[in-house]
């Protein structure tokens, strides 16, 4: 599948360390595609003044594609909400309107102004918060992607007539959970919070800012500064990592339901790459829970 380039609006930098996490925001936003495009594929036929197009058929049981892919990039931005980022971006551009931060921070200053401003054109907390556990319910969304992620990861050396059908049901299980959540309202919303995240990044990635708060990278800055429940960096990387793995695996999943006998390509290393990733990190995140027994650290008071 040749992937459509990145929409021109995405911060990308030249080979800087966070170059997978730009991509995989450039693809969450190149899936979700313009805006008026995709309210108009949701609704579906009969709304010609927003320009309907023809959508090749949906999978089994009348879900259709366009939703099946915006779940893709929706999980993906539901993981990084599990990091804290766009909370700590919020908390950081309302130290900055205070005058909290006093460092100079050069023109990174303007888009912290800007993301300031927007604060209240964009969803709040507990509005993403309900999307997410709606479209992403947990702990069913877990064991069902759990589930193909195995039968995918099986299929690396090839499979048999057992394994395929074992890899037919998983997808059917987690098209049809995926099919009764994500609905217009949830997808168009998932536009708006990866153009957030978007936005966050532009400033958030940035040295002097990171600098600013004692931190020398992007993922200790949300530790620190956010309300990551006691996260330290490295299991605030650990959600951004499941988000993008698990973007990869549901767009193929999204490809393939309703195709009579899916099978997995031995050769299709990135897929299978992710899934093998998505299976490490949600047992590592388990083994960190348990561990630590969900204990939340007090975050940075928010700023009036």
């Amino acid at each position: 599948m040749r992937l459509a380039p990145p929409p021109p609006d995405v911060c990308l930098l030249p080979r800087h360390e966070h170059d997978g996490l730009l991509r995989s925001l450039s693809l969450a936003m190149a899936v979700l595609g313009d805006r008026n495009v995709l309210a108009s594929a949701l609704a579906g036929p009969g709304i010609d003044e927003l320009g309907a197009i023809d959508l090749p058929p949906g999978p089994a049981g009348g879900l259709d594609r366009v939703r099946l892919r915006a779940a893709a990039p929706l999980y993906f931005a539901a993981k990084l909400e599990d990091a804290g980022l766009l909370a700590t971006a919020e908390l950081i551009a309302g130290l900055f309107a205070s005058g909290a931060i006093t460092q100079p921070i050069g023109p990174v200053a303007r888009l912290l102004n800007d993301f300031w401003r927007a604060r209240r054109e964009r969803l709040g907390e507990g509005e993403r918060a309900a999307i997410f556990a709606r479209a992403i319910e947990p702990p069913y969304f877990d064991q069902l992607m759990a589930g193909l992620c195995e039968a995918i990861v099986v299929q690396a050396d090839g499979s048999d007539i057992r394994e395929r059908v074992v890899l037919e049901t998983a997808i059917g299980s987690l098209a049809e959970f995926l099919s009764l959540r994500v609905d217009p309202m949830a997808a168009m919303a998932a536009r708006d919070i990866v153009e957030n995240i978007n936005q966050a990044l532009g400033f958030m990635r940035d040295r002097m800012l990171q600098t600013a708060f004692g931190v020398h990278s992007l993922w200790a800055l949300v530790a620190v500064a956010g309300d990551t429940r006691g996260q330290g960096a490295g299991l605030v990387q650990r959600h951004v990592d499941l988000g993008r793995a698990g973007q990869t695996v549901l767009l193929w999943l999204a490809d393939h339901a309703g195709t009579p006998a899916p099978t997995v390509d031995p050769g299709d290393l990135e897929l299978i790459g992710a899934a093998q990733r998505w299976l490490s990190g949600r047992i590592e995140n388990d083994r960190q829970a348990a561990t630590t027994g969900g204990t939340a650290l007090p975050a940075l008071p928010a700023v009036a």
